[in-house]
């Protein structure tokens, strides 16, 4: 929204009035504006449950997205039978055919915890795997490598910085291994719209300063240099990682705060060529001569 008076985009909600304000001349742009809320107070999470008359959102982490019923225990005279009802119920919740991406998704939101990723990451990895599974591109692979794959391209999509190093070494993966799972995941991804990679260079730069102790002046300066060559479309082809790890190396030897190829190659799981390949094509780039 856009105020009409003085044309600024800082429009705030008053919910007490059901206005919309804007913040910087006052100006009321809407006025009785209807409160999708419920129409009961929750003053704690006891209450809430208490109040809720609905269930939860639908998810594409559960298999039926989140539509299935369950047979409950409170007031029910016939033991036998409820327990009955109950394995007959469980039986026919998952069909034969989603069998295994009840699996693969279980797994998924089980690594994913552990990761400790938002929900969108979870949600946007959970549509992937299902296209996978649909298109039957999810047989004849290794589990662990596939949700991996998926895992580190959906953090790639929502702009979460996951090294792929890092992602290889937690689960003991080969690169073959990884590359086949990261292939069919690209083979799906082109069929999908908005499912591109958004992630830029800049992104890894305040880990790697975090990591290695590095004054935020060095973040700072590195993600100015990494913007300029992203800009320039000097990134084009270049591992992000590496990229920003050079910079990052770079910037900290000009401010004499330096922190060596090796240190910084073994913080980050990668080798010390492709840094050291990285540093000279920023220096022959932006014409800049260090004398070490």
């Amino acid at each position: 929204m856009k105020c009409p008076v003085c044309s600024s985009e800082d429009i705030r909600y008053d919910p007490e009035r059901g206005q919309y304000i804007c913040a910087n001349c006052g100006a009321v742009l809407e006025d009785e504006v209807i409160d999708q809320g419920p129409e009961w107070r929750a003053y704690n999470y006891q209450d809430r449950l208490e109040r809720e008359r609905i269930g939860s959102p639908l998810t594409l982490k559960v298999h039926d997205q989140g539509l299935s019923t369950r047979i409950g225990y409170d007031k029910v005279k016939d033991r036998i039978k409820l327990m009955k009802m109950q394995k007959l119920q469980n039986r026919i919740r998952v069909s034969s055919k989603d069998k295994k991406l009840v699996t693969y998704l279980s797994m998924l939101n089980s690594e994913a915890s552990k990761l400790d990723l938002p929900e969108h990451v979870k949600e946007t990895a959970a549509f992937i795997l299902r296209k996978l599974v649909e298109n039957g591109l999810a047989k004849r692979i290794d589990s662990y490598a596939l949700i991996a794959a998926v895992l580190y391209y959906s953090c790639q999509v929502n702009n979460i910085p996951k090294y792929l190093q890092e992602i290889k070494t937690r689960y003991s993966l080969s690169s073959s291994e990884l590359w086949k799972a990261l292939e069919r995941v690209h083979k799906v991804s082109k069929q999908l719209q908005n499912f591109k990679p958004k992630i830029k260079p800049v992104e890894y730069i305040p880990k790697i300063v975090e990591k290695l102790g590095l004054p935020q002046l060095v973040a700072t300066k590195s993600a100015e240099m990494v913007n300029i060559m992203y800009r320039n479309g000097l990134t084009s082809g270049k591992g992000y990682l590496a990229l920003s790890a050079a910079a990052v190396y770079l910037i900290s030897t000009l401010m004499d705060v330096k922190k060596t190829q090796k240190e910084i190659a073994d913080s980050l799981n990668i080798t010390e060529v492709t840094i050291r390949n990285r540093y000279k094509e920023i220096i022959k780039n932006f014409d800049i001569e260090v004398s070490l």
